[in-house]
């Protein structure tokens, strides 16, 4: 019984110590609140697709979601996913004229789904009341890159912004069933995408973390905002497929005031083949964004009663 009496203290510490030093807490669940925008055929600078300085700071549109992330290890974070993002452009927004007077709009309302793994590059944090649930703590200060693999459900729209003869109701307007370009099929409203990006994290105690991320997504589409090859014959398409895809017209060529406009037979179909889009490079888009996130306390009972003991101590 002396034996049992000596030796118990002495596991306990070991056992704490060993716990304490382990992962204490793998578990992470919050929200992200933020801006999204995007890089493809409609508004853009002289150099569409240059650089992410090409996207429209006016065009921010709000992204939100949820997550639920594993700590691997201290250096390795793994998450799962789902965001709502939406995505918009008007050529009205364009600094290039050509892309004026073509005149077109779209939006893209998103849910993206998926799974992202986080590698730290740097983290400064007080060891010495990791696992202590009941006091704030102190600051902690990590910064971290990502990839991963998203699904993302898209549904391109746009409004008929030229309607001289008042035929069509002012609304947003499915684009992918209406094949604007000729298409012989859909496209695809379940798409990939990659995102990659980096973050930092702040530990506010009481097991809350405030982050704000940024991440661009590569995605193997065209279609975002509907746009990709040529104009397509009319005489195949629909009279609102007809209506939307070709919204060139000499007031708004007049407006700009610009040879390098061009003329409407610039921006419409004809036999020799126009370019509505540039087929050769898909679309992306990104996010700027919060996080918050609340840590989930996994300890056992016994667990917990083994932190008790060694806070005492």
């Amino acid at each position: 019984m002396q034996f049992v009496k000596r030796i118990l203290p002495i596991v306990v510490l070991l056992l704490s110590a060993n716990i304490g030093l382990s992962q204490h807490t793998p578990l992470s669940a919050g929200f992200v609140l933020g801006g999204s925008n995007y890089l493809g055929e409609i508004g853009g600078k002289f150099e569409p697709r240059a650089s992410l300085l090409d996207a429209d700071i006016i065009t921010t549109s709000p992204t939100v979601g949820g997550f639920l992330r594993y700590a691997a290890n201290d250096r390795v974070r793994i998450s799962g996913e789902v965001n709502y993002v939406h995505i918009r452009q008007a050529d009205h927004n364009a600094e290039d004229p050509a892309r004026q007077a073509r005149n077109l709009n779209f939006r893209n309302r998103m849910v993206e789904f998926g799974f992202r793994t986080d590698f730290t590059v740097f983290h400064i944090a007080d060891r010495s009341n990791n696992r202590n649930f009941s006091k704030p703590g102190k600051l902690f200060i990590k910064g971290f890159v990502f990839t991963g693999a998203y699904g993302v459900l898209h549904n391109p729209q746009a409004q008929i912004t030229y309607d001289p003869n008042n035929e069509w109701e002012d609304r947003w307007y499915d684009l992918r069933p209406l094949r604007t370009e000729g298409q012989v099929e859909e496209y695809a409203s379940l798409i990939a995408a990659i995102p990659m990006g980096l973050g930092i994290e702040f530990g506010l105690g009481y097991g809350w973390v405030l982050g704000f991320e940024g991440s661009w997504r590569s995605t193997f589409t065209d279609y975002l905002d509907d746009i990709s090859g040529m104009y397509a014959n009319p005489d195949y398409l629909s009279p609102l497929a007809e209506a939307i895809s070709s919204q060139a017209n000499e007031a708004t060529i007049a407006a700009i005031d610009n040879p390098a406009s061009g003329n409407v037979h610039n921006h419409q179909y004809n036999e020799g083949g126009t370019y509505r889009g540039n087929p050769d490079t898909n679309d992306s888009y990104g996010t700027v964004q919060v996080t918050l996130a609340r840590i989930i306390d996994t300890r056992t009972s016994f667990e917990r009663a083994l932190d008790h003991i060694s806070r005492r101590r």
